[in-house]
């Protein structure tokens, strides 16, 4: 006897099921992972204790001002900065094409890969399994809105009110959902790559035209462009939301446009194909490893659709004939090297992007801020330093390319520590000249960032070769799906040498002065970065537990 029936599952029921099942799956705890990153913060907050006691030192003893360090600005008297309108704007159109093109690339209408692999092939209306991300998804360019709109609208308002400032808020979540519905109907109609070209060109050039123009006021005299003269930048699209602030209603017919564009996006939703939706779930899921890993030269990679540049026509030589054995292959490596960082143009550029950003927040008016500029400072340094090391990234996850090298694995860490040690020698050159141009520090200041270029290097190698996280730890079940608690400690590794390798040069920009000290101290902790960055660490013996930390089993001969 058969029974029948009528019984199915819809969509609904099959996204719950599935979130119950990896819930139930879970073995750790919030504290777990609470616990594995308290040792990191608290010799953080350590760390940074210990450089407020030395910079309040320093800043007393030089007699740079009674003023609070807090306060205290690098920018010199007399200093002609750009002004906050064209500063706003800047920074508006940049965020703008820069969420514009991360939408393009993950999506913006996401699936993960587990759920593409097993939803999208059942005999279910696809809809039901698309509509909550999709809905879900228009919640971050709305949190982005609040967050850049509020303190620049309240920076920007001749008379802020709570009426004007929830008004120009409401603009930018217009704005968000605009530019996430442009996305979204060029994710469905298969279209648009000259657009993510576009807004990739503009989140570049952008916060280069800050600098430029600082330069121009210092040098032009009374020919400076005057603040009258940009007030077109509060027109453009990206700045309505000042508009409204400042009493203008007008510019609230962004949001009808935006609900009319995502109403068709959602009329729409099934036209999206299997192969689109899981090109999005690949993208998504390389930003989130690259997030994990703080990897900033991936993290770039990935955002821009993780293209390689296989056509690439440079071909430096990587067979020498001439000399020793020895000195034939170190420069096989650094012609590898060489010729890896010349085929990708953009990260050398974006290099030179991050040496330019502390300077474009030098040049805008009342943000000279010391801690501020040596904040943003470490961060690009990081960036930077990640960004330089590609090939030893590569050689890291191939382990057996360096192993076929006829020289002993120290010489073949030291010779991949070349290439990022010159680049963030440069790229310390650049950063702090542009700042000395504006008037931010002294030429002492710029020496000592010249020696902690080497150091940097290290924190570069450091990050590229980090042991991979300890997975047998369990997982957390968290909103965003499970963390691994190991891999806390992979996160951290790479951030702290570059901390180390900066602090005297931080110190000193904060405090205002560069004492004899700061030189010596400087060289020996780029010495330290460099002996940590090249050093090798010695494989597991076969006692260490193998990977899994259980005991290898005897074979019988």
């Amino acid at each position: 006897m058969t029974m029948e029936t009528s019984d199915r599952f819809n969509a609904r029921e099959i996204r719950q099921y599935t979130f119950r099942a990896g819930l139930s799956r879970t073995e750790g705890g919030v504290m777990e992972l609470v616990s594995e990153a308290y040792t990191f913060v608290l010799g953080g907050l350590t760390l940074l204790t210990m450089a407020g006691a030395i910079i309040v030192g320093l800043r007393n003893s030089l007699g740079v001002g009674h003023e609070s360090a807090l306060a205290a600005t690098v920018v010199a008297p007399g200093f002609h900065s750009v002004t906050l309108l064209q500063a706003s704007a800047t920074v508006m159109i940049t965020l703008a094409a820069a969420l514009l093109a991360v939408e393009m690339t993950v999506g913006p209408i996401t699936m993960t890969l587990p759920q593409t692999a097993w939803w999208l092939g059942l005999p279910v209306r696809r809809r039901g399994f698309i509509q909550p991300g999709f809905l879900k998804s228009l919640i971050w360019p709305a949190a982005a809105a609040v967050v850049v709109v509020i303190p620049v609208a309240l920076g920007m308002a001749s008379s802020p009110t709570p009426g004007r400032i929830a008004l120009a808020v409401l603009c930018g979540i217009g704005l968000g959902w605009l530019l996430y519905g442009l996305a979204a109907w060029c994710q469905i109609t298969n279209t648009g790559g000259w657009l993510k070209v576009l807004t990739g060109v503009v989140t570049l050039v952008a916060p280069l035209t800050l600098v430029g123009t600082a330069l121009y006021n210092n040098t032009a005299g009374t020919g400076a462009i005057t603040g009258a003269q940009t007030a077109w930048l509060e027109y453009l699209p990206t700045s309505w939301p000042l508009l409204v602030a400042n009493g203008a209603l007008w510019p609230l017919v962004m949001v009808l446009f935006a609900l009319l564009l995502l109403a068709g996006v959602y009329w729409n939703l099934e036209r999206i194909t299997t192969a689109k939706l899981k090109e999005g779930a690949a993208a998504g899921a390389y930003v989130a490893g690259s997030l994990m890993s703080m990897d900033a030269s991936e993290l770039s990679r990935s955002l821009g659709g993780g293209r390689s540049s296989g056509n690439a026509k440079i071909r430096l030589p990587l067979v020498f004939h001439g000399g020793t054995v020895f000195s034939r292959s170190v420069k096989t490596l650094l012609s590898t090297h060489a010729t890896m960082a010349l085929r990708s143009p953009l990260s050398l550029l974006r290099v030179l992007v991050l040496a330019a950003i502390p300077a474009s927040l030098a040049a805008v008016q009342y943000l000279g801020n010391a801690v501020l500029i040596a904040v943003v400072l470490y961060f690009c340094a990081h960036f930077a330093a990640t960004s330089l090391g590609a090939t030893a990234r590569f050689a890291n996850g191939n382990p057996a390319v360096d192993m076929l090298m006829p020289l002993p694995a120290k010489i073949v860490r030291r010779v991949h520590y070349v290439w990022p040690a010159v680049g963030m020698t440069v790229w310390a050159a650049v950063c702090f000249g542009l700042l000395l141009a504006l008037g931010v520090g002294s030429p002492s200041l710029l020496v000592l960032a010249i020696l902690a270029g080497p150091g940097l290097g290290g924190a570069t190698l450091r990050a590229a070769f980090r042991p991979a996280p300890d997975w047998n730890m369990p997982a957390v079940a968290t909103a965003s799906g499970p963390i691994p608690t190991g891999a806390v400690r992979a996160f951290l590794v790479g951030p702290d040498l570059t901390l180390i390798s900066l602090l005297p040069v931080l110190i000193c920009l904060i405090s205002g002065g560069v004492p004899p000290i700061a030189f010596p101290a400087q060289l020996g902790l780029t010495l330290i970065a460099y002996a940590w960055g090249t050093h090798v660490r010695k494989p597991k013996s076969a006692k260490s537990g193998g990977l899994f930390g259980m005991p290898p089993v005897p074979v019988q001969k």
